[in-house]
Order: structure tokens, then C-alpha cells, then sequence
């Protein structure tokens, strides 16, 4: 059995890989997944998804949100990128984690999510980051904040005395 819980940045690719490829309602791993918006273009000659209005993706328990989302797939009919522009929040309810901001890059090749424009990130520990800037290598779980001033509020247990 896999694991239950899914990095919400690992989440969003699979979630949008699957529902570029289906575009609207797929089944992953006997999973549904629901692809909405207003609008829903689909160039097939250049491998380019694109939604528009009220942008809705859900998997499991991840949830992907913006006003535009455009999808690039590979000539081999893998991610090549996503962007997605306008209110770009992602939730991980499971996990109680979300990040937001005005727009998104993620870039397959290196498994890496760009926020920009007043990112706020929040976790389940209580741990919140805004920066103008957050660029999130999901793999390592790694992430690094950029601007002025960039704020963190971090959530630590106090050592136990022996």
C-alpha cells in the first residue's frame, strides 16, 4: 500500500498530470479525480491545457485553486509544466497544509514549485511563511523564501529536561 500521505507539492503534479490527460474525470489508482472551471481549451496539435474560471482540481485530499491554469505537456505526453495565475491556493487537507499566492510554476523535469506574488505558506505544526517569493523543491522538502521582509513563525516543542 502506498504511502497515505501524499507532499502536497508531489500531490499537485499528479493531480494535474492526471487531469490534463483526461481533462475533466479521470480514475488514478482507482482514486477519482475532478478537473473544473468556467472555461476548458484543449490543443491537442501542442499539448497545451488550459482552464480559465474558478479553476477547481481535486484528488484524495489535495485541492488545487486559481482563476488560470495552463498545463504543457512533453512530446512524449509527459508534464512538462503548469502554470497557474490568479488567487493560487493549494490544499493539503489531510495534512492541514496550504500555500497561496497570486501565481505558480511547476517545472517537472526538477520536481520544483515556484509561488510568487504575497506567498503565505501554512502547516500542520502551526509553522507559517510569507515572502514575496517561495520556490519549493518537493522531493527534498526543501524551501527557500525571497523578498522584503520575508516573515516566519515557527512552531517548537521545548526540550525535555533529563
Amino acid at each position: 500500500m502506498k504511502k497515505k500521505s501524499i507532499s502536497l507539492f508531489a500531490g499537485i503534479g499528479l493531480v494535474l498530470i492526471l487531469g490534463i490527460i483526461f481533462a475533466g474525470v479521470a480514475m488514478a489508482n482507482e482514486k477519482t479525480l475532478v478537473v473544473s472551471s468556467s472555461e476548458q481549451r484543449i490543443d491537442y496539435g501542442n499539448r497545451v491545457f488550459t482552464y480559465k474560471g474558478e479553476v477547481k482540481a481535486t484528488w484524495e485530499d489535495i485541492v488545487l485553486e486559481a482563476d488560470e491554469m495552463d498545463v504543457y505537456l512533453t512530446e512524449e505526453n509527459t508534464l512538462k509544466e503548469i502554470i497557474a495565475r490568479g488567487n493560487v491556493k493549494v490544499i493539503q487537507k489531510e495534512k492541514n497544509r496550504q500555500v497561496s499566492g497570486e501565481s505558480a510554476l511547476y517545472v517537472a523535469e526538477d520536481n520544483r514549485l515556484i509561488m510568487e506574488g504575497q506567498v503565505h505558506y501554512q502547516d500542520e505544526l502551526g509553522n507559517d511563511l510569507q515572502a514575496y517569493k517561495m520556490t519549493i523543491w518537493i522531493k527534498t522538502e526543501k524551501i527557500e523564501a525571497e523578498g522584503t521582509p520575508v516573515k516566519a513563525i515557527y512552531v517548537l516543542k521545548e526540550l525535555k529536561e533529563e
